[in-house]
């Protein structure tokens, strides 16, 4: 059985994964490490905000984020927007 998987570009991607990593004060071999990744492919989401479904959310839970989060996209709270006409 052969997997498929498709790298995927995510605009603003690789400035949040380093924003995250730095903010944590890991090192791109750490985070590596902590993810179950390769360093190249850690590079290319960073440099290229490239990165598979698979590296994505590795590399959420090993920052302690949701692949949202990681994307960019926020959560909406619970209740948001109830009782607005």
């Amino acid at each position: 059985m052969q997997i498929i998987t498709r790298r995927r570009s995510v605009p603003g991607l690789g400035e949040r994964i380093r924003a995250e990593r730095q903010a944590h004060g890991l090192s791109q071999q750490v985070l590596a490490t902590r993810a179950g990744i390769s360093m190249p492919r850690l590079a290319v989401a960073e440099r290229y905000s490239e990165a598979t479904t698979d590296t994505l959310a590795r590399l959420a839970r090993a920052l302690a984020l949701t692949v949202d989060e990681l994307r960019g996209r926020r959560a909406e709270a619970p209740g948001a927007g109830e009782g607005q006409p």
